[in-house]
């Protein structure tokens, strides 16, 4: 019998939240309960807070946030290109419509987090801990997602082309609706995924194994 994926869960966000304005970003800042609307960077602070905060059309420049940490965020239309969230905890966070080209989110925590609409090729999720995560009509090709650790990691339809897999498991991840041609993974890392069965011949020559389809 198939498992049952888990219902991801959505930020936690009153109605409404009166418009919030960061004038400036520094180590160990918290934010909670409001709505940004305008451009945030040049930064680099660490240990930054956001509880309970709406982005819509927000452009993050030259944004470095490691080890920051967002709680019942939501991105409307935002461009997070480039973006440095090492070591960053994401729980309940959502991206909608976003661009998030190049964007670091190497050893980062990510519990019910939700991708939708997204340009985000070149994502950076190297040693990143996925848990109830879900890319949905998403561009992500040429990301890395190296030594990462998933659990109920969920990919959609996106656009995985040449992403890299190295060390990571698919174990009961479904690969079957997503767009690809080619990608970085090993038999052990493909171990227990699904796929589509017009996909099985391009694994099959990548792991050496050759068909013979004449009568014998």
């Amino acid at each position: 019998m198939k498992k049952r994926q888990r219902s991801i869960q959505t930020p936690d966000l009153p109605e409404q939240l009166d418009p919030l304005t960061i004038e400036e970003l520094t180590d160990h800042a918290s934010y909670e309960m409001g709505a940004i609307y305008s451009a945030i960077g040049p930064v680099y602070a660490e240990h930054v807070r956001f509880e309970q905060i709406y982005f819509k059309n927000v452009t993050f420049r030259d944004t470095a946030l490691p080890f920051s940490e967002w709680l019942d965020v939501s991105f409307e239309n935002c461009d997070l290109s480039a973006v440095n969230l090492q070591g960053a905890r994401l729980n309940r966070v959502t991206f909608h419509h976003c661009k998030l080209a190049g964007a670091d989110f190497d050893r980062a925590i990510m519990q019910d987090v939700t991708w939708i609409d997204c340009q985000a090729p070149y994502l950076i999720c190297n040693e990143t801990k996925l848990r109830d995560v879900l890319f949905e009509r998403c561009l992500v090709k040429g990301a890395n997602f190296i030594d990462a650790s998933q659990e109920n990691l969920q990919l959609g339809d996106a656009d995985i082309e040449d992403v890299q897999f190295s060390g990571t498991s698919l174990q009961a991840v479904d690969l079957s609706h997503c767009q690809f041609t080619h990608i970085h993974v090993g038999e052990e890392e493909l171990r227990g995924a699904v796929i589509a069965p017009e996909q099985a011949s391009g694994f099959i020559e990548l792991f050496g194994i050759r068909l013979n389809d004449q009568d014998t």
